[in-house]
């Protein structure tokens, strides 16, 4: 893995690689940066992404088409989260396969609190 910088400049909340790729989250006094839990949502939801876009690309499934929704049952995150992942038209086989590397997201397996995954497919 490569380094990951944190940083905050101005408005923004940057966080970037050595090699120039990024994500911002504008900040201020009337919007907020994300929070820790919003930040560990997307975390979440990308890596659950990240995993399934080799999937995608050796089942000609379009990436465009997914949509993954993370949100917190609870302020505490006692309770975990709750994600909905919606795939593109495919077969049980692939959506088998679909769970299974979401099961294998480094984020997911980190987590000690409950992740609860619904499916569904367009």
């Amino acid at each position: 893995m490569k380094p990951v910088a944190v940083t905050f400049s101005d408005t923004l909340l940057n966080v970037a690689r050595a090699d120039g790729v990024r994500i911002a989250s504008a900040c201020d006094a009337r919007h907020p940066a994300l929070s820790a839990t919003e930040l560990l949502a997307a975390a979440l939801g990308s890596c659950m992404a990240a995993s399934l876009q080799p999937l995608f690309v050796r089942h000609h499934l379009d990436l465009a088409a997914l949509r993954i929704t993370v949100s917190a049952r609870n302020t505490s995150l006692e309770e975990g989260f709750a994600v909905s992942v919606q795939l593109p038209p495919c077969d049980d086989d692939v959506l088998r396969r679909c769970e299974r590397a979401v099961e294998g997201c480094p984020v997911k397996r980190a987590l000690s609190i409950p992740v609860a995954i619904d499916w569904m497919t367009s």
